[in-house]
């Protein structure tokens, strides 16, 4: 899944997207607000962690306008405004939750998690798929008990389309989830990474190209 992190106290922003990746998360990160706020417009995320007291625009002010846009991003305040009305104003605009600073780095995690979770109404860490279960805390897949050995790569592609099973998914949505703006990927090697979760999981999946389209994980 891919995050965008807005904080621009950069000991900070560096810690937390170390333990993002270190988790399995894709994550771009932004120390202004205007910035924040143009990503968020031209990409997609599957979640947004954000500071309040951002140069260029507030977070409150981001909040705000991405619930007037309808973007129903789940949304992690990460704040030093901690006063119990700041706590319930950014609540109360927008924020689906809100952690005061300082806090320990685990402690995001397991916010982002919970968020996630509840943003694709999973009741617990695990997905069922045929014989196969994905667990997304710990991001490992097995069949019954054996391990099933994937990259990193074919884990966030395998992930990303078993969270959209029956759908047509395109190369270009593929990219967007699983890359940050830092990466150097090329969009072709998408073909290479499907053919290897074909060959992994073989009759555990149902995975068809779509000519023109894109791939659809059948259930």
């Amino acid at each position: 899944m891919k995050i965008l992190l807005l904080e621009d106290n950069k000991t900070l922003s560096f810690g937390i997207v170390k333990k993002l990746k270190e988790s399995g998360f894709v994550i771009d990160s932004y120390d202004d607000g205007e910035d924040g706020l143009y990503a968020l417009n031209t990409s997609v995320y599957d979640l947004l962690i954000l500071d309040l007291g951002l140069p260029g625009l507030d977070g409150i002010d981001i909040i705000q306008k991405l619930r007037d846009a309808q973007n129903s991003i789940p949304i992690l305040v990460i704040s030093a405004r901690d006063r119990l009305d700041q706590r319930i104003f950014g609540l109360d605009v927008g924020a689906d939750d809100y952690l005061c600073k300082p806090f320990e780095l685990d402690e995001v995690i397991a916010r982002v998690q919970a968020l996630l979770r509840r943003s694709q109404t999973q009741n617990s860490n695990m997905i069922h798929y045929n014989d196969l279960q994905f667990d997304i805390q710990k991001r490992t897949l097995c069949k019954g008990e054996e391990h099933i050995d994937l990259s990193k790569r074919e884990l966030s592609i395998f992930e990303h389309l078993l969270l959209n099973v029956n759908n047509v998914v395109s190369k270009d949505n593929i990219v967007e989830h699983i890359t940050s703006m830092d990466d150097d990927f090329n969009p072709t090697a998408v073909e290479t990474y499907i053919s290897r979760l074909r060959k992994k999981l073989s009759s555990s999946i149902t995975l068809k190209t779509v000519r023109g389209l894109g791939y659809i994980l059948s259930k």
